[in-house]
């Protein structure tokens, strides 16, 4: 059954051959690389997390330190008469004055102070006066 070759005298084996050996490495390789597959993809997924939630932070830092400083101005006393006289407030026993500045046809002088305003007829008769002329009964 077995037979030994005639220089060495050594056993020749017949199998399948180096073939399977190769494919089978090809399997496993394949196994394996399927199998990391998913954990890279999660470890990506969780890269691009991390550097949103870090653009949060930092963006949520930021905020804080504004709002902080803000509240330091609000224990100024100062600060705190100037917000109230934006807002319109004032002291007992002060009179407010609401200046209200001209409008661009006084600047021009074109109208006499007093004088009723003007209203324009639009160049362009809209829908309506188009469709009454239209009918005749305008």
């Amino acid at each position: 059954m077995s037979r030994r070759t005639k220089r060495t005298g050594a056993r020749e084996h017949r199998g399948w051959g180096v073939m399977p050996q190769l494919v089978t490495v090809a399997l496993v390789l394949g196994l394996v690389g399927a199998m990391a597959i998913q954990p890279t993809r999660q470890l990506l997924a969780q890269r691009d997390r991390i550097g949103a939630m870090s653009g949060d932070l930092s963006a949520l830092e930021r905020d804080n330190r504004r709002l902080e400083e803000r509240l330091e101005r609000l224990n100024d006393p100062d600060f705190l008469e100037q917000e109230a006289r934006r807002v319109g407030l004032v002291r007992p026993g002060e009179t407010t004055y609401v200046v209200v500045p001209p409008s661009r046809k006084e600047l021009r002088g074109d109208r006499k102070p007093g004088a009723r305003p003007e209203v324009a007829e639009p160049d362009d008769p809209g829908f309506l006066q188009n469709f009454l002329h239209f009918v005749g009964l305008r």
